[in-house]
């Protein structure tokens, strides 16, 4: 994805993103040229939960997967003045009673390590938004990622306590 002109503006968590987005979305989520670094980790992902798609609903643009999970998605977006976009996407479910798995978690390469805007460290921000999530819904105490560094995790998750 290209670097945006004068991109320091306020970084913004939502649950849905405005239609015109929908292109910037598809590069962020499907053409980033780092995803190679955690292929096998996005491989377990699509064969665990189908792969992830982009759905217009009337609210706005959403990520869902082709499975039966019921996933919910987090987008940071960046404003500028009266321009944002989107510069990061997590996609995570409840897939079990005490756990909720992160699926697929992206930035924009200039956000990502080594970036010009790493420092950031947007990635964090967006675990860190669910471990919020998480920490406010009965009954949850761990978040598992499923892929990090390249390979995919353990099953063991994290601890919220």
């Amino acid at each position: 994805m290209p670097t945006w002109p004068g991109s320091s503006g306020e970084i913004q968590f939502v649950s849905v993103l405005p239609h015109e987005h929908h292109h910037q979305l598809e590069g962020l989520l499907f053409f980033n040229r780092r995803q190679d670094r955690v292929r096998r980790g996005i491989e377990v992902a699509v064969e665990r939960f189908g792969l992830p798609e982009i759905h217009a609903c009337s609210h706005g643009l959403k990520v869902r997967v082709q499975g039966p999970a019921e996933v919910q998605c987090l987008f940071a977006v960046e404003a500028v003045g009266r321009s944002s976009r989107p510069v990061g996407v997590v996609l995570y479910t409840r897939d079990s009673f005490d756990r909720i798995t992160v699926m697929h978690l992206v930035v924009a390469e200039e956000f990502a390590a080594g970036g010009s805007r790493a420092d950031s460290q947007l990635l964090l921000r967006l675990v860190n938004a669910i471990r919020r999530v998480a920490r406010t819904t009965t009954g949850i105490r761990h978040v598992e990622l499923l892929y990090s560094a390249g390979r995919a995790r353990a099953a063991q998750g994290q601890a919220l306590a």
